[in-house]
């Protein structure tokens, strides 16, 4: 007899990562993860194929039978009933209106009503109330990187807010809080050839730019905060995505200003997948 497991899949611009997790009782526990590069500009047949090669990767079919899918992707995607939406994102133009959910069936062969997609700011913060264990809380989740995602949990739903193209200053939210905002608001005070975040954090000449640009950073957290967070009336807020990484050179400053908890991500990926199996019984 086969054991059954839950695949748990992260699909991103550029990679994909899959765990299988096996369910003893109420409590959910890792198998095997792998990681591995998409190029997500290919054509369908082989994007397609690099994802099912990392998916195979987690999943021994001579002795584990797959009960349960859980997919994190970006939008826009129909989530509902997995047809994929992206157009003109520079990522998955293949798979414009293709139904991902029929392909997972066919391959795998789970019930359409055991594969279940989820946006990926939704799934970080899943991941991370797993990890802080916040189940019981009203928690806001934003995820700083090369966008703003933003999510928030209560009463055991989650919901997107899509907080990345609120109104915000001059112009949205996502144009200040993400690495083009960081960047763009360095070029605009003379300091230009810094292609990414890291970059500004690791090189020791460069130690009066970073102070600005994370300076810059936390004064429009602030704002963004007391403007769009703190209305939801949250019990907390955890910061994600890899600015978060950096979190020593601008949380101090937010959080004197913010009063409310705040946490930092845990980076660990075991999280997201074990917060998305442990979702499915929400």
């Amino acid at each position: 007899m086969k054991d059954n497991i839950t695949i748990c899949i992260d699909i991103g611009g550029s990679h994909l990562t899959a765990a299988s997790l096996k369910k003893e009782g109420k409590q959910y526990f890792p198998i095997k993860e792998m990681q591995g590069d998409v190029d997500s500009a290919a054509s369908r047949d082989i994007i397609l194929a690099q994802w099912d090669q990392i998916i195979q990767s987690v999943w021994n079919r001579e002795h584990e039978k797959i009960d349960a899918m859980i997919v994190s992707i970006p939008g826009p995607f129909d989530y509902e009933n997995g047809i994929c939406l992206m157009d003109g994102m520079h990522k998955y133009q293949s798979l414009l209106q293709m139904d991902i959910k029929s392909h997972f069936m066919k391959q795998y062969g789970v019930y359409g009503e055991n594969i279940k997609f989820i946006n990926d700011a939704k799934a970080f913060l899943l991941g991370e109330l797993y990890h802080h264990n916040l189940q019981d809380k009203r928690i806001a989740g934003l995820s700083l990187g090369t966008g703003l995602g933003s999510a928030f949990y209560t009463d055991k739903q989650v919901s997107d807010l899509n907080y990345g193209s609120a109104p915000f200053r001059t112009g949205i939210a996502e144009d200040f809080i993400s690495t083009r905002g960081i960047l763009s608001h360095l070029k605009q005070n003379g300091t230009d050839g810094i292609a990414h975040i890291k970059a500004l954090v690791d090189n020791e000449k460069l130690i009066q730019e970073r102070t600005a640009a994370f300076s810059f950073l936390a004064e429009a957290l602030v704002d963004f905060i007391k403007l769009h967070i703190l209305t939801l009336k949250p019990e907390g807020l955890i910061l994600g995505g890899s600015i978060a990484k950096s979190h020593h050179l601008f949380l101090p400053a937010v959080q004197k200003e913010i009063n409310m908890p705040i946490y930092v991500a845990s980076f660990n990926s075991w999280n997201l997948f074990l917060g998305l199996a442990t979702s499915l019984s929400l």
